[in-house]
C-alpha cells in the first residue's frame, strides 16, 4: 500500500516536472501565439539559411497547430502545416511560400514573427 502511494507520489512529480519543463520551452508571442521554442531550428538548405519553428495559435474556440518555414535569403515565408481545431471538427492545410516583400498584411505579421523567432534562436546560439 506504502509502496502504491509512494509510486503514485512519484509519477505525479514527474508529471508536474515535465509540463513546467514544456512551459518553459513555449514563448508567449501575443496573446493569441505560442510559439514552442524548441521546435525553433536554424538550417541550410541548397546553400539558403532557413528557420522553421511551430506555433499553437488560439482564436475563440478555435486552434491552429501550425509549422512556418521562413527562407532568410529568398525572403519568403511559408505555413507549411497548419491543423486547425474546432470542437466539430478538425482539419489540416498548407500554403506555398509567399514573397515578404510583395506580400499582404498578415504575411507581413508572420514575417515579423519570425524575424524575432530568429533574433531569440541567434541569442540562444551565441551562449552556448
Amino acid at each position: 500500500m506504502k509502496l502504491k502511494k509512494m509510486l503514485l507520489a512519484l509519477g505525479f512529480s514527474l508529471a508536474l516536472s515535465a509540463s513546467v519543463f514544456a512551459a518553459d520551452n513555449m514563448w508567449q508571442y501575443n496573446q493569441y501565439t505560442s510559439i514552442d521554442m524548441n521546435s525553433a531550428k536554424l538550417y541550410y538548405d541548397m546553400g539558403r539559411q532557413i528557420l522553421s519553428f511551430e506555433t499553437v495559435e488560439q482564436s475563440g474556440e478555435t486552434t491552429d497547430y501550425c509549422t512556418y518555414v521562413y527562407n532568410i535569403d529568398d525572403q519568403t515565408i511559408q505555413l507549411k502545416k497548419m491543423i486547425t481545431k474546432t470542437k466539430k471538427h478538425k482539419y489540416k492545410s498548407s500554403f506555398y511560400p509567399e514573397s515578404i516583400k510583395d506580400g499582404n498584411a498578415v504575411i507581413k505579421a508572420r514575417a515579423r514573427m519570425a524575424n524575432d523567432v530568429l533574433v531569440k534562436v541567434k541569442e540562444k546560439d551565441e551562449k552556448k
